[in-house]
């Protein structure tokens, strides 16, 4: 933010490092600026030459989790390769979460009443109750209730604000979200799971 603008002089040297959502688009383009929050104006060529888009691409790139041995990198190298406030778009898989003791139960009993039910209705028919029982058990076995819940996919675009991480969650601030005086809108991207990443004109797709 330039304090004196009237002290403006040729030969100054000024910088930007700014974030936008495009609002409406005409012979000018209106964008909210995510920092300020507050509404501007800025011409089509400014935005074609200064600045870069999170949502558009134009190349599909497949990568693994790690880099290669021929040295290709693997997402991993990617997103940490992003040293800067550069908007992106990053699909991942949120983090697995323990079910309450009360959800747990009420799938265990959702289960009980179906298995209960179904040998009813073998015992009604007389047919091969013993096999039933089998195949059951078998399919019980292989496919237990999990007491995890599996995390979802997340779609999140921003960009980062972290840069290192030990973990392999990185804080970035999710520009869909509006902000407030107590949401910032920061939310943590888990690099271990990440599907696919938009960055720099090109899709990023992890095989």
């Amino acid at each position: 933010m330039i304090k004196k603008i009237d002290e403006l002089k040729v030969g100054d040297i000024l910088s930007e490092s700014s974030h936008y959502k495009v609002e409406s688009v005409g012979s000018n383009v209106i964008l909210r600026h995510q920092e300020s929050g507050e509404q501007v104006t800025i011409g089509k060529t400014y935005l074609e030459r200064y600045t870069n888009s999170g949502d558009e691409y134009d190349e599909e790139v497949e990568v693994t989790k790690e880099d290669k041995r021929d040295g290709t990198p693997g997402i991993r190298s990617i997103w940490e390769g992003i040293h800067s406030g550069q908007v992106f778009t990053v699909c991942f898989k949120k983090q697995d979460k323990p079910k309450s003791a009360k959800q747990f139960k009420a799938e265990v009993d959702e289960l009980a009443a179906k298995v209960s039910q179904e040998i009813d209705q073998v015992k009604a028919s007389k047919k091969g109750v013993a096999e039933w029982a089998k195949k059951t058990m078998y399919a019980l076995m292989q496919n237990p209730i999990s007491k995890v819940e599996e995390g979802e996919d997340r779609v999140l675009r921003g960009y980062k604000i972290q840069f290192e991480s030990r973990d392999g969650r990185y804080n970035c601030i999710d520009m869909d979200i509006d902000k407030t005086e107590k949401e910032e809108g920061i939310r943590p991207v888990n690099i271990n799971t990440i599907k696919w990443l938009i960055f720099g004109g090109k899709k990023y797709i992890v095989k």
